[in-house]
């Protein structure tokens, strides 16, 4: 590898690394919160709304999963996290 390709590697690792902390601070929009429920769950969104909920947004997102079930997702629209169970 040359000298030039490890620069401009090194380059393109800082960015990666510089865009994905910045995305994980920002807010996640409610159309980012669906394409994540559909590649953690796969099957057809049913519904999908961003409510309040102890001050902090949260988007609530339905699937029906390809085995038939109704599954619930709720992410956290600061960082696009996923809001567990027990935490209201």
């Amino acid at each position: 590898m040359t000298n030039r390709t490890r620069f401009i590697s090194k380059m393109l690792l800082c960015a990666l690394l510089l865009i994905s902390s910045l995305y994980a601070k920002g807010d996640m929009s409610l159309d980012q919160a669906v394409e994540q429920a559909k590649q953690r769950l796969g099957g057809r969104v049913i519904s999908a709304e961003t409510r309040e909920r102890d001050g902090k947004r949260v988007h609530n997102v339905r699937i029906l999963t390809k085995e038939g079930k109704v599954r619930r997702l709720r992410i956290n629209a600061e960082g696009g996290r996923r809001h567990h169970k027990g935490r209201r």
